[in-house]
């Protein structure tokens, strides 16, 4: 019944309106109340940034930045990092085009990167990350590199809970996301960021673009040469807004994960690779 409900609820708007709500100011007494209710809910560690004025917003208080040195980031040649706080669902080598989404469950690269883009990663391979509501929600390079230009794709909203992962075909390349390329030396990277339910907006850090608009269209956009935006691992890239999923790309023979069980939770800035150098 409740699989039967995503597929008939007007979840873009629903989200579109969770998110103008989250943004919406109350009184200091009221948000403090709310995001003691919510840190203790949730599990949120008590390990970022308090404006001076205090969070003015539940948005403001889910983009929380981290206090200085929470994180560390790995620093070993070629290093592969995780760009999230989040759970390790998935990873390994994408076959010939298709990737796994759940036990018996796969899309293809054509489905999540509906452009001629989705060759370059043709038998590479792929991690996915999923981020818990109490998680910290800023999005990081996971290599040193540049970025190239990234794709904006319009699309449902469905939760991206473990139930319906496993029981929605093709859900991460059917959920609206929004892609960043990233030029690494060992060849292209793709940090795919996965809307959801209740998601009312993904921003990026290095332009104006961002997720479930008013009016979408579907967009992929490459810099100038020479435009691109330089980026070491661990800087910022953007940002959930409610919600939701990373899917990490490679290119073939560009990768060697580290053996990570699933279900692992890892921190923003640890390694979870090495690049192979071209």
């Amino acid at each position: 019944v409740t699989l039967r409900l995503f597929t008939v609820l007007p979840t873009c708007i629903l989200s579109r309106i969770a998110g103008a709500a989250a943004r919406v100011p109350f009184p200091q007494p009221i948000m403090k109340a709310f995001i003691s209710w919510y840190s203790k809910r949730y599990g949120v560690s008590e390990e970022y940034e308090v404006p001076p004025q205090g969070f003015r917003t539940f948005d403001e208080f889910f983009t929380r930045r981290l206090k200085k040195g929470a994180r560390t980031v790995a620093r070993a040649p070629l290093a592969v990092v995780s760009p999230v706080d989040g759970r390790i669902q998935r990873y390994g080598a994408i076959e010939d085009t298709t990737l796994i989404q759940a036990k018996g469950i796969t899309y293809t690269l054509d489905d999540l990167i509906p452009s001629p883009t989705a060759a370059l990663f043709r038998g590479g391979s792929f991690m996915t990350l999923y981020l818990a509501p109490g998680d910290y929600h800023r999005i990081h390079a996971p290599v040193d590199g540049t970025i190239t230009g990234y794709f904006n794709i319009p699309g449902r909203l469905f939760t991206v809970q473990e139930w319906m992962v496993a029981r929605q075909p093709l859900l991460y390349a059917r959920n609206e996301r929004i892609i960043t390329y990233i030029a690494a030396e060992a060849g292209t990277v793709a940090v795919c960021k996965i809307g959801a339910f209740n998601v009312g907006r993904i921003t990026l850090a290095y332009c104006d673009e961002r997720t479930n608009r008013m009016f979408r269209t579907r967009r992929e956009r490459f810099f100038p040469s020479g435009d691109g935006v330089p980026v070491k691992a661990g800087d910022e890239i953007g940002a959930f807004h409610l919600g939701s999923s990373i899917i990490l790309l490679f290119q073939n023979n560009a990768v060697r994960f580290n053996q990570i069980p699933y279900e692992t939770t890892v921190r923003m800035g640890a390694s979870i690779g090495t690049l192979r150098r071209r």
